[in-house]
């Protein structure tokens, strides 16, 4: 017997996991589909389920009230008519008058009492002798029946799933000497319809959930109307919103709302033009600087040793150049050098530190900055090659660059005034390395031995001897980087 109970609960056990895990399935289904629907239907739906909900619970409570009062309107009317019709029937019993008893009963029926649907006296044998209706004159009521109208002395409430029944016993007092004795006559009774008596709550009820439903109808169409302005800002926003991650920061969303949804514009569009400013403005600063701020270090004027790689570049004869360009020309063509250089540069992991008039200065790090910095220097000048072949078969003025490139010791770190700073590099590298593009020819580029050094074979060097470098007090043995010309 305790195992067959132990499998049971079992059972119940696994059939109750099953249930719940099929609940959790369908409530995740619910919640996951009510995020899907959209704004506009969900806002409806909100509103029109509210209405439904706050209607029901009034009419509940509503109809529960008028039910109660048409309930004790109902106990006191069949209490009084009750005991009229035993005062009436016991006299008349005792007499065995039971033509004055029917005519009680037909005088009732014309007063039209609502509701009342049935009326009747029954005699001391069980045999209804009065009766609403005369076909059931002279029947015998049924002896469970009869126990129950016999049961009491006072009024006394039935209720069935279709009437409400007051049934009293109707006795009469013997006295023989000092003793009084109850002797049963009969018993009166007084039948309602349910149906006819709560019909007003049934009709209450049948109009409120119509005007329910028509409420909510209308509501959830006006809910639905009006809330297109409210979601055609949100779909705005998020339009605007995926379009300033792929890049447009011109974008402003315009609405003419005053409310939580207009404030959300207006701080989005403040954003959006803060993130321009913000963008625009680090055209303005170099890489490193960039990264610094990334880093969420605080900027001070300090600096630190390292070992870097500078790249210079700079034009050859552009003053001689400039004497034939009008200034608008002049930076038309430099910035298109420049954008060049500057591309190149960044796509060999360097960063370019501040442009020099017609020139640049850029820093490479890392492992392989020598190389990164020698092939920037050789797509330059390749690239800038063919951008003058096709200037000059256009007649344009070409700029022809000579580029030097150092590897050593530099301080890096900021530099300036507490109010105005710069993230740069600054020593004995970066200063050889900007002589070293003073000296190269256009088209050329130069480097220190240690960049050849450090090349280990990565591209070939042809020795230039050793050059007077201002700022050094011994001779500096330079190196030039051939390469092939597109």
């Amino acid at each position: 017997m305790k195992t067959l109970l132990l499998q049971i609960q079992g059972y119940f056990n696994q059939t109750v996991r099953i249930l719940r895990a099929w609940l959790n399935i369908a409530w995740d289904w619910l919640v996951d589909f009510f995020l899907r629907v959209k704004i506009r239907v969900k806002l409806s739906l909100i509103v029109g389920a509210s209405i439904l909900i706050v209607t029901f619970i009034i009419s509940t409570i509503s109809l529960d009230i008028q039910e109660r009062e048409l309930r004790l309107q109902a106990n006191i009317l069949g209490t009084n008519i009750t005991q009229s019709l035993t005062a009436v029937a016991q006299d008349n019993l005792l007499l065995d008058n039971i033509i004055a008893i029917q005519d009680y009963l037909n005088n009732s029926v014309k007063q039209k009492v609502p509701a009342m649907q049935d009326m009747m006296v029954i005699d001391r044998n069980g045999k209804i002798v009065a009766h609403f209706k005369t076909e059931h004159i002279d029947e015998i009521v049924s002896p469970e029946e009869w126990d129950a109208l016999t049961a009491f002395d006072s009024t006394r409430l039935v209720e069935t799933d279709e009437h409400l029944r007051f049934m009293r016993a109707i006795f009469v007092k013997s006295r023989r000497g000092d003793d009084t004795k109850d002797i049963l006559l009969g018993s009166a009774m007084v039948t309602f319809s349910k149906e006819v008596l709560f019909a007003p709550v049934q009709e209450m009820k049948q109009n409120i959930i119509l005007a329910s439903f028509l409420v909510s109808c209308v509501a959830i169409s006006v809910v639905f109307f009006f809330s297109k302005r409210i979601v055609n800002i949100i779909i705005r926003l998020s339009d605007a919103a995926r379009n300033v991650g792929l890049g447009d920061l011109k974008i402003e969303v315009r609405t003419r709302a005053k409310d939580e949804l207009g404030a959300l514009t207006h701080d989005f569009n403040q954003m959006v033009m803060q993130i321009r400013e913000k963008t625009e403005m680090q055209k303005f600063v170099s890489k490193a600087t960039l990264q610094v701020i990334a880093d969420g270090k605080e900027m001070k004027l300090e600096g630190t040793r390292r070992v870097i790689t500078t790249l210079f570049t700079d034009v050859r004869n552009f003053t001689s150049v400039s004497e034939q360009l009008w200034p608008e020309e002049i930076v038309e063509t430099l910035n298109q050098y420049l954008d060049l250089q500057t591309k190149i540069i960044d796509k060999n992991n360097g960063s370019v530190d501040k442009f020099l008039g017609d020139g640049l200065m850029s820093i490479f790090q890392g492992k392989d900055m020598v190389q990164n910095a020698v092939t920037a220097a050789v797509e330059i000048q390749q690239q800038i090659s063919e951008l003058n072949r096709a200037r000059k078969e256009r007649k344009e003025v070409v700029l022809e660059i000579g580029i030097g490139v150092a590897t050593g010791i530099a301080v890096v770190g900021s530099v300036g005034s507490h109010n105005r700073m710069d993230y740069t590099a600054i020593g004995d590298t970066v200063n050889l390395s900007s002589r070293l593009c003073g000296l190269a020819g256009p088209s050329e580029i130069l480097v220190t031995k240690e960049v050849t050094q450090r090349l280990n074979g990565f591209v070939t060097s042809t020795p230039q001897g050793k050059v007077q470098v201002k700022g050094k007090a011994q001779r500096v043995e330079i190196f030039k980087i051939p390469y092939v010309k597109p």
